[in-house]
């Protein structure tokens, strides 16, 4: 996928909980408010119902198709990380390939992206950086 000209926020590849946590708290709206660039791979797009997958595309994510290589990368994952779906498995490769920032709250998938040494951060950090901006109050 092309980079959109002008756009420099820094990448972050959510997985399918993030959007849950989110739509739970009723804070997806502001998410996007945050100055980061949310993508998904369009299988965590498709997994959600939901919130709806291509609701959150319509509010901003921005979706991504794994070709061949990165299709061979979720399967050399999956052989070292069995605990991940496969789903996640396509967001952690996603990252690794994007050099991105991992967005997740599934902790299998937090542990293989350390162990890949990317930068992974949850959905409380999230909450974090929505306080720290000013885009939600702490109460």
């Amino acid at each position: 996928m092309a980079e959109r000209r002008g756009d420099y926020r820094r990448i972050h590849v959510t997985d399918t909980n993030i959007w849950i946590d989110l739509y739970a708290g009723g804070i997806i709206h502001e998410a996007f408010q945050l100055p980061l660039r949310f993508i998904a791979p369009n299988v965590v797009i498709a997994e959600l119902r939901v919130p709806d997958g291509q609701a959150l595309v319509s509010l901003g994510l921005q979706q991504e198709e794994l070709a061949g290589d990165g299709v061979h990368l979720v399967i050399q994952l999956a052989s070292r990380y069995p605990a991940p779906s496969r789903v996640d498995l396509f967001t952690l490769a996603l990252a690794k390939a994007r050099g991105a920032v991992l967005l997740t709250g599934d902790r299998h998938l937090r542990k293989a992206a350390e162990q890949e040494k990317l930068s992974v951060h949850g959905t409380l950090w999230i909450l974090d950086e929505l306080v720290r901006q000013r885009i939600v109050t702490p109460q």
